[in-house]
């Protein structure tokens, strides 16, 4: 027994001492209450494994965010936390691997988000990406992006996501990829020799071709997405042979693979398809009725233990609104009474909001 006490505690003091110890929580806020007012000032401070809180309001960046650091950021909620900068997010060095991004929006007009081809495992959660000049979104020139719960919009005819170098690989799961006007050509495009792209409850808008990828690329693997409001002369365009699609529903031309869905109607609770998508206005949570519902792949299940619907709404975990993040964020403080005077006792109440537990 007391072998196996110390065995334990010998292994106990390693793991410990494998943390780092330099990890630090650091704190922007836009109304100066924090230690930084700007996200790129805590970047700057932070080294690897630190944690940026980014509080509720609207940031402008001069440039852009540069960083070689892993770093784990986290907003309020895209409703909540917006950056805009006239530059990209670039994530740039093998040093930034198991970086993520959590709830909030970023918008630029180049490249909102860019990662070098020596960063690697990089998850963006809960979060808007949005080009506003013309530029892609997202341009992937190496390693892994693994993007859930989110959305990618642009407001020009580029393509959404660029992958640009050999061994890039790319997961969306429960992802709305629509441009804000018409003419863009294709939602994803990428050269030979990349990774597998997979997409899982996905919605694409407002897109005459999806893809334009190599057919020397690994297979595209797409379940139970959905296609809709298509530009002219529409089509799946070009993708590897032996890519694996299943449970896809489309209101153009017919998804490739097996046990495609016709989609009847609209089947969305509040999308235009002459406004196109609009950030805050446009809902697609499936109408009642609508043949998406309990139909998309029977070995995935929803939320509620029924059969997956097709869109960011099914599937085991369903798109969060808002994006709001896995961290308690206060919103709003009541005060009562509402009317005080200097030296009246108050009693202060936070409204507060926290996202899923993954």
């Amino acid at each position: 027994m007391r072998t196996c006490l110390t065995l334990w505690a010998a292994m106990l003091l390693a793991v410990v001492s494998a943390v780092p110890v330099w990890a630090t929580t650091r704190y922007v806020s836009a109304t100066g209450g924090g230690q930084y007012t700007l996200p790129s000032q805590a970047e700057a401070a932070a080294v690897s494994g630190d944690t940026i809180l980014i509080g509720l309001g609207t940031y402008t960046e001069s440039s852009g965010i540069t960083t070689s650091k892993r770093l784990n950021w986290i907003g309020a909620g895209w409703d909540q936390t917006i950056i805009t900068a006239s530059s990209q997010w670039n994530i740039n060095s093998a040093a930034s691997k198991g970086t993520t991004i959590e709830g909030l929006r970023w918008e630029s007009n180049f490249f909102p988000i860019n990662i070098n081809s020596s960063a690697d495992s990089i998850t963006i959660r809960r979060c808007i990406m949005r080009a506003t000049g013309s530029t892609p979104v997202i341009s992937l020139q190496g390693g892994r992006l693994y993007m859930e719960d989110g959305i990618i919009t642009l407001t020009t005819s580029q393509v959404a996501v660029n992958i640009t170098t050999a061994g890039s690989a790319l997961l969306l799961r429960n992802v709305v990829l629509a441009p804000a006007v018409n003419g863009a050509s294709v939602a994803i495009n990428a050269v030979a020799g990349i990774g597998t792209i997979e997409l899982y409850n996905c919605v694409f808008l407002n897109f005459q071709n999806v893809f334009n990828v190599a057919t020397g690329a690994q297979p595209v693997i797409a379940i139970n997405n959905v296609f809709y409001d298509w530009n002219a002369s529409p089509a799946f365009g070009t993708f590897p042979p032996a890519s694996t699609f299943d449970y896809n529903a489309s209101s153009g031309p017919a998804v490739p693979g097996t046990n495609g869905v016709v989609i009847a109607g609209n089947p969305f609770v509040n999308y235009d398809g002459t406004a196109n998508y609009v950030i805050g206005t446009s809902d697609l949570h499936l109408i009642g009725g609508s043949n998406l519902i309990n139909t998309g792949n029977p070995g995935l299940t929803d939320i509620d233990g029924s059969r997956s619907d097709f869109g960011v709404y099914g599937g085991p975990r369903a798109l969060v609104d808002n994006g709001v993040p896995n961290y308690p964020w206060a919103v709003n403080i009541q005060l009562s009474p509402n009317v005080v005077g200097q030296g009246t006792p108050v009693n202060a109440t936070a409204i507060g909001r926290v996202g899923p537990q993954y």
